[in-house]
């Protein structure tokens, strides 16, 4: 991180002419690795992302901010015991939820084809939480109760690899295809089935996962050029 950190305060005098602006959007789906996996075992991080990326005149190189958002846990469960005296079927809904945003920097090697390759480092924040809702129905507008189970946050950074593919029918717009590798200092979360009502207590039990959230994510997008033209 400290070669990040170097190489983006190094290419700053680069940022007084800027070349052009991208935007886009990608599907990215994470599957984790080291010890995160021996915690999880099979957990999958779906998310879904926004970039938007400023490209210098004078450097083949590019950086911005990218934020993604994601529920990669999901249960529902319909109860009759969940408030004293009130035997009522309930439906109790609890997602978890995977927040993130990244400060981004990418280098473009010269290469004579109409592919884009790219190597990209991140650094920025993972937030982790979980919310609950009950309703009588489905169809029910308001929710009985609702509110956030927990909550933690954590510091990543991450390296990869990509590459931009032309489409036909707009020179501005790229397919794009990459992957990278996260690491990250600890966090606690919650997985699918990771929290238990006991009814005679009237409380929720909690079996937290504490990991680094090491992970590879595979991700597809499209990226549009010259965005603010």
């Amino acid at each position: 991180m400290r070669k990040f950190l170097f190489l983006l305060i190094f290419l700053s005098p680069f940022s007084l002419r800027a070349q052009f602006f991208l935007a886009g959007g990608h599907f990215n789906g994470s599957i984790p690795v080291g010890k995160m996996k021996q915690e999880t075992q099979s957990l999958f991080l779906p998310t879904l992302s926004g970039i938007i990326l400023y490209e210098f005149q004078t450097a083949p190189v590019q950086v911005g901010l990218e934020l993604g958002y994601g529920i990669y846990g999901s249960k529902m469960e319909k109860r009759t015991d969940l408030y004293p005296g009130y035997t009522d079927e309930l439906r109790l809904r609890r997602n978890n939820n995977l927040a993130t945003a990244m400060a981004v920097i990418r280098y473009l090697p010269a290469v004579n084809t109409k592919l884009t390759p790219f190597i990209e480092a991140q650094m920025g924040a993972n937030y982790l939480y979980t919310r609950y809702k009950i309703r009588e129905t489905i169809l029910s507008e308001d929710a009985l109760e609702s509110g956030k189970d927990y909550e933690d946050w954590t510091l990543g950074y991450r390296i990869g690899a990509g590459l931009q593919v032309p489409l036909g029918f707009n020179d501005n717009l790229r397919l794009e295809f990459k992957g990278t590798f996260q690491e990250g200092n600890s966090a606690r979360f919650l997985q699918k089935g990771d929290v238990t009502y006991l009814p005679d207590e009237g409380i929720f039990e909690y079996d937290f996962r504490r990991s680094p959230l090491q992970y590879m994510t595979f991700s597809v997008g499209i990226i549009g050029y010259d965005v603010f033209r």
